[in-house]
């Protein structure tokens, strides 16, 4: 294609119009078969995707930079933009091309991460929240929307609220957030993006109309209660509008699924903060961020992809009412106790696949036919499993799951009788439902017939005995005789293609002929297309419906799913006191426990008003951060409604659980190990109430001796005497467990362990008492730390112990060594003033980059410009 310098071509100036609607997003322009990009979304999407960048033409004597993939490898190449962080615009040709003319296209979807329908672009075990975020100078608008499952949570914050913010980004963990352009909305976007969250910032101009917006709010939701709470938090009703704004422009047939807001307030669940959902790994490991050896995987035993995201809800989201959590527990329970329900249960489950996104699908427009064949699959076992539900309905909750499951039968009568389950046919509705599409597909299966019939008249006609009628599929049906009998050829054959030793013809009745199979194929399709669409319009009328019948499949799977692990683990139970008392028989963790190749050794906890806070001591690798998790784990795991990993558990309803565990930094914020150690800590002191559970590891080690044990102590009796939570601390300040002495509450426990000559052995059991030492040195022997080293660590340890002054001490500076350490001292506060000038340099240049706008080949000049700095 020429193109001039100055001017574009009508395809180009097609393009540039579409592309002006969509500034940022990849645009896929669809150009025959393949779909190209242009300017920067082709250098963006060549350096990401590793393919050819070349060029189209020129423009202002510039070239035009052009890259492209086929149609049919789309989806690979799609895939790949969106989960790396771009939005992808595709634009489709909507007609087919006619010569003269430029073939109309528009964009027929937008992908972007918080806004995704595709099965190959979600993760089947967790949900997709997009997140609109609405802050004010005093209070800040939070809502979370789920697009697949129509379902919207939201809340209002006080201004300034970071760390109750990031305990509910960890609760959702969106996958986008769309916030506004404003004073407050800036300041605020970098500490999305340093959180690792992908941010779209929404201009005012998209979010202008409000008028719209609020016809939304009250067509959608005319509870009175919410609508009230909207149009008095301004925040929230804000947050709302660019919720509104965002999805209109990107997947608007999705608005009219949210029927119903959830308000809510961060403590009707259980608190669970970022540090503590890190610590305890519940559904991501610090690993590789993926799901193994989290404890979401082990208590995962759901058939379906819809029951498993139900319970990863729940686990980030456990409940504080002891009636639903008895509730969830009655179901567990029965499953547990009544072999023949779960087995039957189970094997109706099978069938079910995803019903809860395939109807999210088909309520956006998006399903395939596929889609459809599973709804139908699933709909033909919804009876037996409301049969099943039915005959425990004395349980609450399995009564409230058979009130969401409708009669589905009119609608499964219609999906049997339409849709093709024939894999040999390749056809979308079924032989026998439509009349005339019978009609269509008998005279095309005629044709082939028909065909044979003409080629055996022509050959007697002609005499020509190897005269064969053919069919390509692009010049249709034609005569093919050889050259040796063109002699033979009568003048009504018309010339069509001449070939290497023979000739191609047509005739008028082959052309009549071709012309009714060809339109017979083309209405075929199109009628086949009408009749899929009534069907379509059938199944949208039952989506209220299917949508309950989908949330109460996931709730019973998910409840199925903790009932099998319960089972198959020997969980048992919990029982609920108003006492704040944990106690717990023989309790394991449910990670290691179902890794380890060795029987796990359980272990009692009894936190009471008599013991209310444990000072744990003992070695490295002891089993103390072990214990510590387990205790936590149980606790969280009875108030989803599961069974526990104990001989036996009565437990308080906690508010909150906190655990500060293992040690960290974040060196891009100029945070170190010890720094980040106090924040938690300090998160801690000032949100837990005596209804939490506290559990700290190794407070005050990242310091000097004394001012760590310093800091430890006056943790303890702060969390002690002021807070009252239950709480487990562990320590090797040993110094710490006189603290018993002087509060009743405060006592002594030790991981067990015992010495076997030069080494160790861990016993990882939890005794009342003090560990006699920490054992570092053989903990360091079993590492295989150099033995010269061991040797010399032992010697030390052993002059200490005695009394003795270790080298250290021994060493005494005389004034002239003093004076040169000064000197010293000062050239290398000079040398380090100028490194941290440097880092500050390098800090600045950091803070102006866009790093959603940024090319590998600019990255990598970043990195030399800082090194060149440093």
């Amino acid at each position: 294609m020429t193109q001039e310098n100055n001017t574009l071509t009508p395809l180009m100036q097609q393009y540039q119009d579409i592309k002006a609607e969509y500034h940022d997003v990849l645009l896929f322009f669809q150009v025959g078969d393949f779909y190209e990009l242009f300017y920067d979304d082709a250098k963006k999407a060549a350096a990401f995707l590793g393919i050819a960048l070349t060029a189209r033409g020129k423009h202002k004597d510039e070239p035009i930079p052009l890259c492209g993939v086929p149609v049919h490898t789309r989806d690979h190449y799609i895939t790949k933009l969106v989960k790396g962080g771009f939005k992808v615009a595709i634009c489709e040709q909507m007609e087919k091309p006619r010569p003269g003319t430029v073939v109309r296209r528009s964009v027929t979807q937008v992908l972007t991460p918080g806004t995704l329908t595709d099965t190959v672009l979600l993760d089947e075990k967790s949900a997709s929240y997009l997140f609109s975020f609405f802050p004010m100078a005093d209070r800040w608008g939070i809502l979370f929307g789920e697009l697949l499952t129509g379902q919207l949570f939201g809340t209002v914050l006080p201004a300034h609220s970071e760390k109750i913010l990031e305990s509910e980004l960890a609760r959702f963990f969106p996958d986008e957030i769309v916030m506004p352009q404003t004073l407050e909305g800036a300041a605020l976007q970098q500490y999305f993006k340093k959180l690792g969250y992908f941010v779209t910032v929404v201009g005012a101009d998209v979010a202008a109309d409000q008028a719209d917006a609020d016809a939304w709010i009250t067509a959608q939701f005319r509870t009175p209660a919410t609508t009230e709470i909207v149009h008095k938090e301004e925040s929230l009703r804000l947050a709302l509008h660019y919720f509104y704004a965002y999805v209109k422009r990107n997947q608007k047939t999705a608005l009219d699924q949210f029927r119903s807001l959830h308000i809510y307030e961060p403590d009707d669940f259980l608190i669970l903060d970022l540090a503590t959902q890190r610590n305890l790994e519940l559904v991501k490991n610090n690993h590789d961020g993926s799901h193994k050896n989290t404890l979401f995987s082990v208590v995962d035993g759901a058939i379906t992809s819809m029951g498993s995201r139900m319970i990863k809800k729940w686990l980030l989201r456990p409940l504080i009412k002891q009636e639903a959590i008895v509730q969830r527990q009655e179901v567990i329970e029965a499953m547990v106790r009544e072999f023949s329900f779960v087995q039957h249960l189970e094997a109706q489950l099978m069938h079910v696949g995803d019903i809860e996104r395939i109807v999210g699908r088909i309520a956006l427009g998006r399903a395939q036919i596929h889609d459809y064949l599973s709804l139908m699959d699933a709909l033909r076992v919804v009876p037996h499993i409301a049969q099943l539900v039915h005959d425990h309905g004395s349980l609450v909750l399995l009564s409230i799951i058979a009130q969401h499951i409708a009669d589905f039968s009119p609608l499964l009568a219609v999906l049997q009788a339409a849709l093709n389950d024939d894999s040999s046919k390749d056809w979308i509705i079924k032989q026998g439902f439509d009349a005339q599409l019978d009609h269509l597909r008998e005279l095309v299966g005629d044709s082939n017939q028909k065909i044979i019939e003409l080629e055996r008249i022509e050959q007697e006609k002609t005499g020509i005995s190897s005269l064969k009628i053919r069919y390509n599929q692009v010049h249709g049906y034609y005569i093919e005789v050889t050259k040796a009998n063109m002699d033979l050829v009568p003048d009504r054959y018309i010339r069509h293609q001449t070939l290497v030793g023979k000739e191609r013809f047509l005739t008028a009745q082959l052309q009549q002929l071709q012309n009714e199979i060809s339109g017979a194929r083309d209405k075929i399709e199109q009628v086949e297309s009408d009749v899929f669409e009534r069907v379509k319009s059938d199944v949208h009328e039952y989506i209220t419906p299917l949508r309950k019948l989908a949330h109460a499949l996931a709730h019973l799977d998910a409840l199925f799913g903790l009932s099998k692990v319960a089972y198959n683990n020997g969980y048992v139970r919990p029982v609920f006191n108003v006492d704040r008392e944990i106690k717990i028989m023989q309790g394991r963790h449910p990670v290691i426990e179902s890794n380890a190749a060795l029987r796990f050794i359980p272990n009692d906890t009894l936190l009471t008003d008599q013991e209310s806070l444990w000072i744990i001591t003992g070695p490295n690798m002891g089993g103390k951060s072990t214990y510590l998790r387990q205790v936590a784990q149980i606790c969280i795991l009875a108030q989803i409604g599961s069974f526990v990993p104990a001989k036996q558990a009565n437990l308080p309803l906690l508010d909150r659980v906190f655990t500060r565990i293992g040690a960290g930094d974040n060196l891009a914020e100029g945070k170190s190990t010890f720094l980040i150690e106090m924040e938690e800590t300090a998160s801690i002191c000032t949100q837990a109430t005596q209804n939490s559970l506290v559990i700290l590891d190794e407070v005050g080690r990242g310091t000097s001796t004394f001012d760590g044990l310093a800091i430890a102590q006056a943790v303890v009796e702060y969390l002690y005497e002021t807070v009252q939570a239950r709480c487990l601390f562990a320590t090797h300040y040993h110094e710490l467990t006189h603290l018993q002495k002087r509060y009743p509450g405060i006592v002594s426990y030790y991981a067990a362990s015992k010495k076997a000559g030069d080494t160790i052995i861990f016993l990882y059991t939890m005794v009342r008492g003090v560990a006699d030492g920490s054992f570092g040195v053989q903990v360091a022997r079993l590492a295989q730390l150099p033995t010269a080293i061991v040797v010399r660590a032992q010697e030390l340890v052993e002059q200490l112990n005695s009394g003795q002054p270790s080298l250290v001490e021994q060493f005494q500076p005389s004034q002239v060594t003093a004076d040169i350490g000064l000197e010293q001292l000062s050239e290398e506060n000079d040398q380090l003033r100028t490194q941290i000038k440097k880092l500050n340099q390098v800090n600045a240049e950091l803070q102006l980059l866009d790093y959603d706008d940024i090319s590998p080949k600019k990255a990598l000049d970043i990195l030399w410009k800082m090194k060149g700095l440093l």
